[in-house]
């Protein structure tokens, strides 16, 4: 679970937690998926935290907002579900939708030669936070929760610092309300705390190698990576959401 630790700290700094999904079914092999939940979500409120600050001067707070409204209310109907929810079925629809814009994207460039391509803001910001961010903040219950939001940022085409930096302070105020939520399922306890405290040690080098990569690859194949995970998660996610379903 310690390696989970470091790699969800390279993944919220590096990608603002695109790959970070894969942490949940790492620790879930190794301990119960409850369990797994307990232990990790308090080191992701700490990174958090952390990144918050060091991040904090690259916010596009004006599309944070309607994400962070958004996402809450997503959080709210996943307090509800949580324990009842077919988890196969999220991760299959998510899936399929992460593999449609992964392929949406390389058609794209294929049709464009290569060129990179201005940004194209959407016009209606609310309807999609309140479909995509609010997707993010409910799957966010099952540690899975990241790829809704990357799609709701991603025509944006925002800079790499931007894009996590925004990611980050969303994924941070999600992870925060829900503590208080799993306190009162009784899943973080004394007990899950102190074997997060314990895998604390290996935060700072997942943070410090994920915050190189944000700052230092550049804007188009950095978007280029980021649609690569994108179609890689999908697949992944088709695959975990076929071997739990019924």
């Amino acid at each position: 679970m310690a390696f989970c630790v470091f790699f969800v700290g390279l993944a919220k700094a590096g990608f603002g937690g695109m790959i970070g999904s894969l942490a949940m079914p790492l620790a879930a092999a190794v301990s119960d998926p409850f369990t797994a939940i307990s232990v990790l979500l308090p080191t992701y409120v700490v990174m958090d935290l952390i990144l918050m600050v060091v991040y904090r001067k690259s916010v596009r707070f004006d599309l944070l907002w309607p994400m962070a409204v958004t996402g809450l209310v997503g959080v709210s109907i996943g307090a509800v579900f949580f324990q009842s929810f077919e988890i196969w079925l999220l991760q299959s629809m998510l899936g399929a939708i992460s593999i449609a814009a992964a392929l949406n994207f390389a058609r794209t460039r294929w049709l464009t030669q290569g060129k990179e391509q201005p940004a194209t803001p959407p016009r209606h910001i609310w309807p999609r936070a309140a479909g995509m961010a609010g997707s993010s903040g409910f799957l966010s219950f099952f540690l899975m929760g990241e790829a809704p939001a990357q799609l709701f940022l991603l025509p944006y085409r925002l800079m790499p610092v931007i894009y996590v930096a925004t990611m980050v302070w969303f994924f941070a105020i999600m992870n925060a309300a829900k503590i208080p939520i799993m306190v009162t399922f009784g899943m973080v306890t004394p007990q899950t705390l102190i074997l997060s405290l314990c895998f604390l040690p290996v935060m700072p080098l997942g943070l410090w190698a994920g915050n190189r990569i944000s700052t230092r690859i550049p804007k188009d194949p950095f978007y280029i990576l980021i649609h690569i995970l994108l179609l890689g998660l999908g697949v992944y996610l088709i695959v975990q959401g076929a071997f739990y379903a019924p």
